[in-house]
């Protein structure tokens, strides 16, 4: 009796096998095409979502760039007892910051292209009764100076002052702001920048 069994299992195994190979022999185009749909779909409803992203970091870079810049030139100007210079180059594109004659490009190893942030420095225009800076005002000479004590050396530059960091379109802005005489700085982002 069980070598009937399995004589009849080996028949139908048999059976079994041939059936799979001729009849699922590849795909149908039908089952082609839905796959293709339906990545072109993911496809679709993903990639703004990595788009914009990609623009938040690149533009997390370039303010964390002009941040060191700052803090470069306030460290080496105490550090060396002499006056520090900080000059942001806006009319070029991509940017470039001169920390103390030495020139960078706010270009995140090659990765941000001619018109993809916009930089601007900024001085406070007008304050309110307590002395926080109600607006804003573009800042004739895009340069920060720090003396031997790494505190800002510029009478004529009104506190606070910021270094904004955005997409053309001012959809993402980032900014670096310097806030006391002692060259204080913060970063901030969206509507708390100038």
């Amino acid at each position: 009796m069980e070598l009937t069994i399995l004589k009849l299992l080996h028949i139908y195994s048999k059976q079994l096998s041939t059936k799979r190979t001729s009849s699922n022999a590849g795909f149908s185009l039908i089952e082609l095409v839905v796959i293709v749909l339906i990545l072109g779909i993911l496809s679709a409803i993903v990639a703004p979502g990595w788009n914009a992203f990609i623009t938040r970091q690149r533009i997390r870079t370039v303010n964390s760039q002009v941040l060191q810049a700052l803090q470069k030139a306030q460290s080496q100007a105490k550090l060396k007892k002499e006056e520090g210079n900080v000059e942001f180059n806006t009319t070029v594109d991509p940017p470039t910051v001169i920390v103390n004659s030495i020139e960078q490009q706010l270009n995140a190893n090659g990765e941000i292209k001619a018109g993809m942030v916009a930089l601007v420095v900024k001085e406070c225009e007008t304050k309110d009764a307590d002395g926080n800076c109600t607006s804003y005002k573009d800042d004739a000479d895009d340069q920060i100076q720090f003396n031997y004590l790494g505190a800002i050396d510029d009478p004529i530059q009104e506190l606070p002052f910021a270094v904004s960091v955005s997409t053309p379109d001012d959809g993402l802005k980032r900014c670096v702001i310097i806030q006391t005489l002692l060259g204080g700085m913060r970063t901030a982002e969206g509507a708390d920048c100038p």
